[in-house]
């Protein structure tokens, strides 16, 4: 699996930018229904009641919003090594160093920079073009590359 850092294997095939944002837009579908359909926050009328924390309210749960289907994906990267998206792609999660599937450590470490990355408008992405190993900053702090090309049966 990948050589040492900045080292390039032939064998390993990391997974492109558009390969990772396709993987990122099937995901975000299934975001948009977390979001969208399950009841997160107060009511309209639990608002109307104390319109002074109208705006602090709202924001908090947008923020909660927004959180919640990263948190799932993490939980899902512990599992499976990899997103719905990627899993539909046949992408896979792994260790950078020895190409082994990712602790829970390295799930939690790697949600915490998609958190990051989000926060940032998406600027942790920018780097997966000019590195040689594909890695965008979630995938620097946890140490973890995104493969390519992995059959059906090769996926958990």
């Amino acid at each position: 699996m990948p050589q040492s850092p900045g080292q390039s294997d032939n064998t390993t095939r990391y997974a492109t930018y558009s390969q990772r944002a396709r993987a990122l837009f099937i995901d975000s579908i299934w975001w948009t229904v977390i979001v969208l359909f399950v009841p997160l926050g107060p009511s309209t009328q639990d608002l109307l009641l104390a319109p002074d924390a109208f705006a602090s309210t709202l924001v908090f749960w947008l923020l909660v919003g927004q959180c919640v289907p990263i948190l799932v994906t993490g939980i899902l990267w512990a599992v499976w090594g990899t997103s719905p998206g990627k899993r539909a792609l046949r992408l896979q999660i792994v260790d950078a160093d020895t190409g082994q599937p990712m602790t829970v450590r390295q799930a939690f470490l790697r949600t915490a920079g998609y958190m990051l990355t989000f926060a940032t408008c998406g600027a942790g992405f920018l780097w997966v073009p000019f590195n040689p190993r594909r890695q965008a900053l979630h995938d620097r702090m946890a140490n973890t590359v995104v493969i390519a090309g992995l059959a059906p049966a090769q996926i958990p």
